[in-house]
């Protein structure tokens, strides 16, 4: 489940970034409930992959220097406890009747 909320946070980040709502980084760390280091990890990770991220201190938004688009896609696919075994070569939690596997597309 952290995949999941990893990749919600990131198609927040962009959607706030494109709107230029972000507020300062504390306040949008308070709106995604993370703290503000971890807001710099996840944007210093986006502007590693090319996104053209700045700051401008007197709208207090950080916006992208020019047309940028974050594509955050993913897939959950639910398997059975047999499923589960094929993949895990016979290895099972106990306890679990349900199993995921989330794949980045």
């Amino acid at each position: 489940m952290q995949a999941i909320k990893y990749f919600e946070r990131l198609k927040q980040i962009n959607e706030l970034i494109k709107r230029q709502a972000t507020g300062t980084p504390k306040q949008m760390s308070d709106r995604l409930g993370i703290s503000v280091g971890y807001l710099h990890r996840l944007i210093t990770e986006i502007k590693e992959k090319g996104a053209p991220i700045c700051y401008c201190r007197q709208k207090q938004s950080y916006y992208y220097r020019k047309p940028f688009e974050l594509r955050v896609n993913y897939s959950i696919e639910f398997i059975s406890e047999d499923e589960s075994r094929k993949i895990n070569g016979g290895f099972s939690q106990k306890n679990t009747s349900l199993l995921f596997y989330v794949s980045e597309c």
